[in-house]
Formats: structure tokens, sequence, C-alpha cells
């Protein structure tokens, strides 16, 4: 599965540079997201811990809830960058609240 997430989150970004450099910026700018994601997903799928995690019933719960919880956190802090550093908005910075609050949930995960 982690190839898999791996070709859809390059796509998508080759996609997303593609149309910004077109004078598509808008939907170059909301492709990175998705990417963002899949390719989270494909780093969590290369961990050996989580495949252990995954292919377990008895763990896959623990395994969604980290990958949710993962998936948060990656879309809280693109979204905190894209604001502050790409449209020179500081109240994106808001977004790191999100971001701490899924990275303390996630290390407590391992608890």
């Amino acid at each position: 599965m982690s190839g898999l997430f791996l070709v859809i989150g390059i796509t998508l970004s080759i996609l997303s540079k593609w149309l910004q450099f077109n004078g598509q910026d808008a939907r170059g700018d909301v492709l990175v997201f998705p990417a963002a994601f899949f390719l989270g997903l494909a780093l969590l799928f290369s961990l050996p811990f989580f495949k252990e995690w995954w292919e377990e019933p008895s763990k896959r719960p623990k395994a969604l809830r980290f990958a949710g919880l993962a998936a948060g956190g990656i879309l809280s802090f693109q979204l905190f960058a894209w604001l502050v550093f790409g449209q020179g908005e500081w109240l994106g910075a808001l977004f790191l609240i999100p971001f701490l609050g899924c990275l303390y949930f996630i290390i407590r995960t391992f608890k």
C-alpha cells in the first residue's frame, strides 16, 4: 500500500507544480494538501510498527487512530505553512494548535 500512496502523492505534487507554472495558482495550491496527505500515508505504511498494527486485527483501531492523528497533524501543519509563509496571514499560526494537539495524542498512542 505504501507504493500506491507514494505514487498518488508524487503525481498530485507534480500536477500541483504544473498547474502553478501554468498560471492556475489557486488550483495548484489546493492540490498540495491531498499530496501531503498521501505522502504521509506512504510514510506510515513504510514503518514496520505501523504495518504490524495494520495487519493484526486487534491493533487495527490503534493503527486507524494513529493514521487519523498523523493525517490531521500533517494537514494542520501544511495549512499553517501555506497561510503564514505563502499568503502572509499570521493568523495561520493558529493551525499550530491542532498540530501540537495531534502530536500530543500521537505520542500518547505509543504508551
